[in-house]
C-alpha cells in the first residue's frame, strides 16, 4: 500500500488472504464444508491472482451461506477497496468490526480507505491503531506519514521519517522527499548582505599522504601525485596570511527568501580526484556524479553524527560513466562523505543545510552571501576537521555587514593516516623499467605533480612554547 501524490493505492497483499484463508479452513465445522468453504478457496485464488472483481462475488456468496463470518466480511472490505468501492469496503469492514473481528491489517486497510475518501482524521487514527497492534507494518509508517502530511502536521510526518530511516531506507526517502523544508520561497527587497574572512591561526595542520603502494590502478592513480608514489589531500588549505579555504558559512535560521538553485550539484572525477572537496547540501538532495576517469570508482556514501560514522550506500561508478547518487542520511545528522572506497583519497565532505543561504570561503577564507532577508541570525562556520564555530548578525536593508571567523590550527580532529612522505611508495615490480614480460615498462605520465610540505608553518603568535 502506498500514497502518492495525496492519493492512495493499495499493493497486492496476498499473503493476508492466505492466513485468512488458513484460519478459516481449520476452525470451521464439518457442516460448513459445502458451498461456503468452497467460495472462501475460490475467493482466497481469485485475491492471491488479482481478480477482485471475481472475489468479492465469492465472498458475498460465502457471506450468503454464513452471514456472521467476521473474517469473510473483513476480506471482502479489502476486496471492494482494491477496486475503489471505498463506501461499500467500508460498510464491510465496519460489519466485520461489530463480529468482533480485529488485527493490524484490518484496520490498516480501514485507515487507507477512509484517507481515501478524504476522511484524514479517521484514516490517521485507524493506521495508528494498526502500528500499536503491529509497529513493524513499514508501509503503514509510510503512508501514517503522508496522511499527517496532507493533515499539515509536517513535525509528525518528519517523526515518521525517522521512524521508517532506521528499518527501511527506500521508504524514509521516499516520504523526506515529499515532506517539504520548513522554507518558503519569497522576493527579497532590498536585502541584506553578509561579508568576512575565516582565518587559521596556530600550527598550520599538515596535509595527509595517502600511499599509492595500497591503490588498486597505480599506473593511473599516479598520474596525480608527488612522483614518488603518494597521494596528497589538502584538508587545510590555508593563505600565506591565513585565509582557511573550504570553510562552509551558513545562516541559521533562515525561513524564508530566494531559492535553492536549480541545477544539480555535480561531482568531477578526474586522475582519481573530485572537483570539489566540501560542498553545501540538504538532506536528500540528488548529485551528479561523472566518471572522467578510464577505470571505475566504487563510491560510497556516509553519514557522521557524533561519534557515529555509518556507510549508507555503495556503488561502482563505471569508467568514463555518470550515476546519480542521493545525499539522504539520518535526520538530524549534520555531516556527509562522498568517497570512492578503492582510491580513499578521492573524497568530498558535505555539511546538511536547511535554507540556501550559505557559502564556501575562497583560496583567501573570504565569503560574501547577498540578498539576505532582514533580521538576526545566527551563522556557523564549518571546516570538516575543526569544532564548528557560531556568530551573530544583524542583517540591514540595503547594507554590508561583516562576521569573521577564526580557527585555531591545535584544534584539528583528525589522523594523519600516512604522512611519511620520504620512501619510495611503488609496488617492488612497479621500480623495474620491465614488466614482467621483458618489455619496457610504458607509465602514464605525471600530470599534476603535488608539493608535501613537512615542515612546521605557524599563523599568527600561537607559537607554542
Amino acid at each position: 500500500m502506498r500514497i502518492f501524490n495525496k492519493k492512495i493505492k493499495c499493493g497486492t497483499v496476498a499473503v493476508v488472504f492466505l492466513a485468512v484463508w488458513f484460519a478459516i479452513s481449520s476452525t470451521a465445522p464439518s457442516s460448513m464444508a459445502g458451498t461456503s468453504q468452497e467460495a472462501l478457496h475460490k475467493a482466497t485464488v481469485l485475491s492471491q491472482q488479482g481478480d477482485w472483481d471475481g472475489a468479492i462475488l465469492e465472498f458475498e456468496k460465502a457471506l450468503q451461506e454464513k452471514p456472521d463470518d467476521s473474517a469473510a466480511q473483513a476480506n471482502l472490505g479489502v476486496a471492494l477497496s482494491r477496486v475503489n468501492r471505498h463506501k461499500e469496503a467500508l460498510l464491510a469492514f465496519q460489519k466485520a468490526l461489530e463480529m468482533g473481528y480485529d488485527n493490524a491489517n484490518f484496520r490498516y486497510f480501514r485507515g487507507l480507505s477512509l484517507a481515501k475518501l478524504n476522511f484524514l482524521e479517521d484514516a490517521a487514527q485507524e493506521i495508528e491503531i494498526a502500528l500499536e497492534k503491529d509497529s513493524r507494518m513499514v508501509h503503514a509508517d509510510y503512508d501514517l506519514g503522508l496522511i499527517y502530511h496532507q493533515l499539515g502536521r509536517v513535525e509528525k510526518a518528519r517523526e515518521q521519517v525517522d521512524k521508517l530511516y532506521k528499518r527501511n531506507y527506500k521508504l524514509a526517502k521516499k516520504l523526506h522527499d515529499q515532506v517539504p523544508l520548513d522554507y518558503k520561497i519569497i522576493s527579497v527587497d532590498q536585502g541584506g548582505t553578509l561579508t568576512g574572512r575565516v582565518n587559521l591561526v596556530g600550527l598550520v595542520p599538515k596535509a595527509r599522504a595517502f600511499h599509492l603502494i595500497h591503490a588498486p590502478n597505480i599506473e593511473f592513480c599516479s598520474r596525480m601525485s608527488d612522483g614518488q608514489g603518494h597521494r596528497i589531500l589538502y584538508d587545510f588549505t590555508v593563505s600565506k596570511k591565513g585565509g582557511l579555504q573550504d570553510t562552509i558559512i551558513a545562516l541559521q535560521g533562515v525561513k524564508k527568501g530566494k531559492p535553492f538553485p536549480r541545477k544539480m550539484q555535480t561531482l568531477k572525477l578526474k586522475r582519481c580526484h573530485v572537483n570539489k572537496y566540501v560542498i553545501g547540501i540538504k538532506n536528500g538532495e540528488d548529485i551528479l556524479i561523472e566518471n572522467m576517469d578510464p577505470i571505475k570508482h566504487e563510491i560510497a556514501t556516509y553519514e557522521i553524527y557524533g561519534a557515529h560514522r555509518n556507510q549508507t550506500t555503495n556503488k561502482s561508478v563505471l569508467a568514463v560513466n555518470s550515476q546519480v547518487r542521493s545525499a539522504f542520511i539520518k535526520p538530524g545528522a549534520p555531516e556527509f562523505i562522498l568517497k570512492c572506497n578503492l582510491h580513499p583519497f578521492l573524497q568530498t565532505r558535505g555539511y546538511i543545510i536547511d535554507n540556501p543561504y550559505f557559502v564556501i570561503s575562497d583560496a583567501e577564507g573570504n565569503f560574501n552571501i547577498q540578498n539576505i532577508p532582514l533580521g538576526t541570525y545566527e551563522v556557523t562556520a564549518w571546516h570538516p576537521f575543526v569544532p564548528i564555530q557560531r556568530g551573530t548578525v544583524t542583517i540591514e536593508a540595503g547594507k554590508i555587514a561583516q562576521l569573521n571567523f577564526t580557527f585555531k590550527g591545535e584544534d584539528a580532529r583528525r589522523k594523519l593516516y600516512h604522512d611519511d612522505t620520504k620512501g619510495y611508495r611503488f609496488n617492488t615490480w612497479f621500480d623495474s623499467k620491465e614488466t614482467f614480460y621483458g618489455e619496457i615498462r610504458k607509465d602514464d605520465p605525471v600530470e599534476v605533480l603535488q608539493k608535501f610540505d613537512n615542515s612546521e608553518r605557524y599563523i599568527g603568535d600561537l607559537k607554542p612554547f
